[in-house]
């Protein structure tokens, strides 16, 4: 990074941009320098709450973008414009762990200035505040009126700490549609972010809310793109990918957050607060699961949208009527997808890699062949499933079930709704209990979904919940699962084994080894399958 007191200079030192394109430089700092000093933008003319919803589109998807329908009711022909985007922070990337991003964006002859404040996004919709102004050749930042964020800008400015850390090039055409109360603007762009010798392909196309227009109606909007399109949420901006690409980050599989429930929300704004919090764990691990074969990924993807599941369950008494119906089909298939991997993944490392360790068989070899190929094509579908629109569709059906559905009429308050809910979810903990004391596969199967049920709902309202009594309950829950998941896991590989072993003498010999291997272990969870049965059914209640 090369820093600058001023921007010409800084631009013109750069030789790191990694655009390839070294000869547009000094054009570049000429237009800089011969821009007229812009007038004066008010501070509360220049800030802006954005609101936008981004949508990435599969390569092979272009074609059938530009003949969508949709296109031809737009006001106005498509402007079209090559942008440049420069992104600035300090050497330690000071600005991104404040979440603040720092632009300068040329059009034409033009550059602005833009200072973005980071929200989170949920789905690929994202509100959040950004400051644009003219650039004259030295950054200004009074137009930012969030006094801290202004004062800290202003200093690493000052100490001349600011320089560019990556670029955008990408292709833009826009269309402007009439929306109720405003108008809503679809931006296509397609081209690259570039750090160094690195760059990675944008396509995308981002739907943004302009003149008073209703959330609903971007929302319908897309709807409508998604009915023909591989399109996929995308929760990243273009700077959070400049930064990873900086960086050479890995991505990290994310766990669920804790509840983002307040005690003083009524049952509906609790039930969109977690909604949007599972929201946020799918597609913090989306990314990772996409491009790396590491199973975290899918795990923690499926495990969201099991939680998200639960909580159409337990709110559904709250929800208008017909709400969770008419999303539990549609996360159901997704959930299906997402479930025949995990299967696989288990399979693989929980089972078969340890016994790979214990006895290096060829018999074993041969079977770990067979399964890493079936593996492969489950993967291919998986990664078929989440980029073909499918994804897309849910992401923005759950959108619009929390921004258009109306408040529901509350008899019950949330708290007291915990109390019923948690009741509810004890009492078939101990009803399944019953079931499985003969020890039945299936019984036991069924008592895990119900433990799990359990979980998740003790977890979903943890904040108006006796802390201590809470974690308690979760260790038993979280333990029970465990050891019912194993015995489920062992039944389940059975099958599937000898089905890839297909009469063959080795692997089935190498069938043998794995039961053989994990048979102490399932044992001992049968031999406490009493005890264990003996303290769900004697869960404290939590109210």
């Amino acid at each position: 990074m090369q820093a600058a007191g001023s921007i010409p200079g800084c631009i013109a030192g750069n030789t790191a941009l990694g655009s390839g394109q070294g000869d547009e430089i000094p054009a570049i700092c000429s237009t800089i320098r011969g821009l007229r000093a812009p007038t004066p933008v008010p501070a509360q003319d220049a800030m802006a709450k954005e609101i936008e919803l981004k949508l990435a589109l599969a390569e092979h998807g272009w074609p059938a973008f530009s003949r969508h329908p949709l296109l031809r009711e737009a006001i106005a022909a498509p402007h079209r414009q090559s942008l440049r985007n420069l992104y600035f922070d300090t050497p330690d990337l000071a600005l991104k762990r404040q979440r603040v991003a720092l632009r300068l964006r040329q059009t034409g002859r033009r550059w602005v200035q833009t200072v973005k404040c980071a929200a989170a996004a949920r789905a690929g919709l994202s509100a959040r505040p950004e400051w644009e102004t003219p650039f004259d050749g030295h950054f200004d930042f009074s137009a930012v009126d969030d006094e801290a964020v202004r004062a800290e800008l202003e200093s690493l400015r000052d100490r001349g700490a600011l320089a560019t850390v990556f670029d955008t090039n990408f292709e833009r055409r826009e269309w402007r549609f009439a929306a109720e109360g405003g108008e809503v603007l679809l931006m296509a762009d397609r081209g690259h972010i570039i750090s160094g010798e690195h760059r990675e392909t944008i396509s995308e196309i981002e739907l943004e809310i302009a003149g008073g227009a209703s959330v609903p109606a971007l929302l319908d909007i897309a709807a409508r793109l998604a009915e023909r399109l591989p399109l996929r949420a995308e929760s990243r901006s273009k700077a959070q990918r400049g930064y990873e690409l900086m960086a050479g980050s890995t991505p990290v599989a994310v766990r669920a957050s804790r509840s983002p429930l307040s005690a003083e929300a009524t049952p509906d704004e609790a039930f969109k607060a977690i909604a949007l919090d599972c929201i946020a764990h799918y597609q913090a691990n989306e990314h990772g699961a996409l491009t790396s074969e590491a199973p975290e990924f899918v795990h923690q993807m499926r495990v969201a949208l099991r939680r998200l599941r639960s909580a159409l369950r337990v709110f559904g008494p709250a929800l208008p009527e017909g709400v969770a119906d008419g999303l539990t089909g549609r996360l159901r298939a997704l959930a299906g997808d997402l479930g025949e991997l995990r299967d696989r993944d288990v399979l693989h490392e929980e089972l078969l890699s340890p016994a790979l360790v214990a006895h290096r068989s060829a018999g074993l070899k041969k079977l770990e062949r067979h399964l890493a190929a079936a593996r492969s094509q489950t993967r291919d579908r998986v990664l078929i499933a989440l980029q073909d629109g499918r994804q897309a569709r849910l992401m923005i059906a759950l959108l619009q079930t929390l921004h258009a559905a109306p408040p529901a009429e509350h008899r019950l308050s949330l708290q007291a709704l915990a109390r019923k809910r948690l009741a509810r979810a004890r009492s078939r903990v101990a009803a399944a209990v019953d079931h499985a004391r003969g020890g039945d596969i299936a019984a036991l199967h069924a008592l895990r979904i119900d433990v799990k049920r359990l979980r998740y709902a003790v977890e979903f309202f943890m904040p108006l919940l006796p802390h201590k009594k809470a974690q308690r309950t979760l260790a038993l829950l979280t333990e029970a699962q465990e050891k019912l998941g194993f015995i489920n896991d062992l039944s389940q590989a059975g099958p599937r084994l000898l089905l890839a072993a297909d009469g063959d003498a080795a692997m089935l010999r190498a069938v043998s080894q794995i039961a053989a291997l994990h048979m102490p272990r399932y044992r001992q969870i049968i031999d406490h399958a009493p005890k264990l049965l003996r303290t769900l059914s004697r869960l404290p209640k939590l109210n």
